[in-house]
């Protein structure tokens, strides 16, 4: 089982290799908005630690719309481009799409063209990355964030519409659980699980942090039974919080101590 730590402070690079975390999940959209001089302080960053960032999640900017008023199928594939561009050259493997702020739509919006408009999206997007040996996936996310693509059922049938060979779906255990379905069966969607995420709240739901000490059995037997369903991929703790070491290895440590054996 390979260990991330999702985080969009590339600061804190040094700190999450010495906790022991086997790679680097980091922000897409904080990629792109680099100058050329950050981005290069980075890779130098990543190349000094040894750590990899093999994932992206954080995709993109409110602007690049998903589904909803003002989606540019065009606009969306050129953005693409610019985050393939930089991840490519970081040896990312895996790219994940929530970002909420592009697929909220508006009272009374047509569902079914919402759905049209994503399966456009995610064509377009898989496409870009494709090439690189890049896999896309979508993200359900909690109903208190957007109101589109909640649930993996939703996410399966886009996936399932597109049909694109590196277009898959990452789970995470934070959204589900402020769905209410944290601890459904997700062995019926392992053909199109490619990633996976956990985290737990700073109080807020928009403040992800490293997974509380008080929830480790809950946290524990749910990533248990996923893995014992079939699933054998990676697993990020994502974060929006700073990273704090003891929190760090808390939660690195609570993951270690599921039992999984791969």
């Amino acid at each position: 089982m390979q260990i991330g730590c999702a985080t969009r402070d590339e600061h804190a690079i040094g700190l999450v290799k010495s906790v022991g975390y086997d790679y680097l999940e980091f922000s897409g959209k904080g990629l792109v908005a680099m100058t050329e001089e950050e981005y290069q302080e980075l890779k130098k960053d990543l190349s000094r630690t040894g750590l990899r960032c093999e994932c992206l999640t954080a995709y993109c900017p409110p602007e690049i719309i998903i589904a909803g008023p003002g989606f540019d199928p065009e606009n969306a594939a050129d953005y693409a481009k610019q985050v393939a561009k930089r991840a490519q050259e970081l040896s990312v493997c895996n790219v994940s799409v929530g970002s909420p702020f592009s697929r909220n739509l508006p009272e009374g919006f047509d569902r079914k063209l919402a759905k049209e408009q994503a399966c456009r999206f995610f064509e377009e997007t898989a496409r870009v990355f494709a090439p690189y040996g890049i896999t896309v996936c979508v993200e359900p996310l909690g109903r208190c964030f957007c109101n589109f693509i909640n649930d993996l059922s939703e996410a399966e049938e886009i996936i399932v519409r597109v049909g694109a060979k590196n277009l898959g779906m990452v789970v995470d255990f934070y959204n589900m659980e402020q769905n209410g379905d944290a601890d459904q069966d997700l062995g019926k969607y392992l053909s199109v699980i490619l990633h996976a995420h956990i985290s737990d709240d700073a109080g807020d739901p928009y403040k992800r942090d490293f997974m509380r000490p008080e929830k480790k059995e809950i946290h524990q037997n749910r990533v248990r039974r996923f893995y014992e369903a079939g699933y054998a991929g990676r697993i990020s703790v994502e974060i929006d919080e700073p990273v704090i070491r003891e929190k760090a290895s808390s939660s690195l440590a609570m993951l270690c101590g599921a039992g999984i054996s791969l």
